[in-house]
């Protein structure tokens, strides 16, 4: 599937089950207290850190089979904060994220059981950077904090360069490294 088409496709399904399913078993994020963070070595200097401020998202739970649920989540790349604030402009450019032609990464769970122990929990989402799709493993630990609210604390690694970003000399893990760590405190509720 194309990149337009996926987003398209991530629009029509956050449109239907927010209608058809907001009051059986979907939950969505709350943006306000939710945040993604990621963070980059640099050799021989600070990583690179920072967050990502506009993301959509909702979980949707099958409460009959228990089988079918998905978490489908978007976050807009023209969003990013950064400790260095004088390379965001390169960041969304076509040598790192393409922002112009690639607006938002996606994460799809695709279908996933859920799990027996809540504290903590491995398993693959889809990560999808410009038009590349990989499998990642994630952790995940649930935290039920009220009948409506649930936090979900979340933490990876990918590889930049199997997503492609940086091209030239940014290619280079000499002193840019590799693994790109990403930790989110998602919160969401059910309405």
């Amino acid at each position: 599937m194309n990149f337009i088409a996926k987003i398209f496709f991530c629009v029509l399904i956050f449109s239907i089950t927010k209608n058809s399913l907001a009051n059986t078993n979907t939950w969505y994020l709350d943006k306000k207290i939710s945040d993604i963070k990621f963070e980059l070595p640099l050799f021989m200097s600070n990583d690179v850190k920072g967050k990502f401020n506009s993301f959509e998202g909702f979980v949707v739970i099958d409460l009959e089979n228990k089988k079918n649920n998905r978490a489908l989540f978007s976050v807009k790349i023209d969003s990013i904060e950064l400790n260095y604030n004088k390379y965001i402009d390169l960041l969304l450019s076509d040598i790192f994220f393409n922002e112009k032609k690639f607006p938002i990464i996606v994460i799809d769970t695709k279908k996933f059981e859920v799990p027996k122990n809540k504290n903590f929990n491995q398993f693959n989402i889809e990560l999808q950077i410009k038009n590349i799709i990989k499998s990642i493993p994630v952790n995940i630990q649930v935290n039920q904090l009220a009948n409506n609210l649930v936090q979900i604390l979340v933490e990876f690694k990918f590889s930049r360069t199997e997503f492609e970003l940086g091209k030239g000399s940014w290619k280079s893990t000499l002193l840019l490294r590799d693994k790109v760590k990403i930790k989110a405190n998602l919160f969401l509720t059910k309405n």
